[in-house]
Formats: structure tokens, sequence, C-alpha cells
């Protein structure tokens, strides 16, 4: 009788921890949004369960290149290694996330004044974005565009930043559109307040936002 019951609790231990095991194996899978970047990460997967250790490797790295790395629309510090590269590392919440790189040359002469957006996009349809000034005698605009992977013709749907920078021209305030469209990714207008002041320095606040539903 003895030996039975501990037979009995012995199953049911094991039960107990195989069924807690498979717990973690079932828990929902949730998405992360590289921004069209997944390819500059030596080993991003599009999804990771709930609780899970995500490790991130970025080891296409560029000379005279800063690199802002965001979760979430957060800054975070990544770990570096030479063999990978930056290291990004965080626990998987019960959602899906953002991951985004930003660069920016450090060789490169940028005025304290100007303003900077940054937008993303990718090869293959990704969004383009255009921009109107409503007064372009106050502030100028200018875009560039710089791909996460330096491999990037070699591959197809590679990410890139977008930057839209305004200059100050004279003392004044404007508004300014951003128009993104794509055929399959998010579409939208923008519409900032463009404000120049004395010292020609700029200041760019989003007053409107509307999403575009496209057929």
């Amino acid at each position: 009788m003895k030996r039975s019951l501990q037979t009995a609790l012995a199953v049911l231990l094991a039960g107990g921890i195989l069924m807690f095991g498979l717990s973690g194996c079932f828990s929902p899978k949730y998405n992360v949004d590289y921004g069209g970047n997944q390819d500059a990460f030596s080993n991003a997967k599009a999804s990771y369960r709930e609780g899970e250790k995500v490790v991130l490797y970025y080891p296409f790295i560029t000379t005279d290149t800063d690199y802002t790395f965001y979760v979430d629309g957060k800054a975070v510090n990544p770990d570096y290694r030479e063999d990978k590269g930056y290291i990004l590392s965080f626990t998987m919440p019960a959602h899906d996330v953002s991951v985004r790189v930003e660069m920016r040359n450090s060789m490169e002469y940028i005025p304290e004044t100007d303003a900077v957006l940054t937008f993303d996009s990718f090869d293959g349809g990704g969004p383009e974005y255009s921009v109107t000034v409503d007064d372009p005698s106050i502030v100028a605009v200018s875009q560039t565009q710089e791909y996460a992977n330096p491999n990037h013709g070699e591959m197809e749907g590679s990410g890139y930043t977008v930057y839209i920078r305004f200059t100050g021209l004279t003392p004044g305030t404007t508004t300014a559109k951003v128009a993104c469209r794509s055929p399959i990714a998010d579409n939208f207008d923008a519409v900032y307040e463009i404000t120049v002041d004395e010292n020609l320095a700029v200041t760019v606040t989003e007053t409107e936002h509307t999403d575009i539903d496209t057929p």
C-alpha cells in the first residue's frame, strides 16, 4: 500500500513537471515589426513567445556612422561584441513590438538649428514620402535615405530610413504636409506646424495625422 502511494505521488509529480514545461511551449507568440529592416539583423525572427528572451545581433556596422536603437519607440543601449556587432536583448512582452535602427553620418555637419523627421521604408513597395510646405520662404526642406544593410543591392526588400530635414530661412510660422504612400504598407497624411525663431532654429510639431484607407 505504501509503495503504491509513493508510485502515485511520483506519477503526479512527473505529470505536473511535464505540464509546467509544456505550458511554456504553448504560450502565445507576438510579432516584431522591424520596419522593413529584419534582414539587417543576423538572427531576427518574425515572432517570439511571451516571456522569451529576445537577442538580436546587428553586425552591419560602417565607419563614421552613429547608430541609435529603439524598442517600442524607446531608445536602448546595446551591448557590443567584435564577432557579433551590436547586441539588443529584451524579454518579449504580451504584445507586438517594434524594433528600429536610426543611423546618422557622424562626419556630416548638421546645423543645430535644423529639425529632422525620420521614417522607415523598404525596397519593393515600401512607403514613399513626399513633402509640401505652405510657405517655402520660411523653411527649406530636403530628403535623403540611408540603408541599414550595406549589401542592400544584393537583397530583396532591404530596409532604409528616410530623413526629412527642415532648414530655417526666415523667422515665421508655416505648415508642412508629409504624405506617405505604399501599395502594401501603411498610408497616411501628417501635418506639422513649422516654427522658425529669430536664430533660424526650427521647431516641428505634429498637429494632425490621418490614416488613408486604400482599396
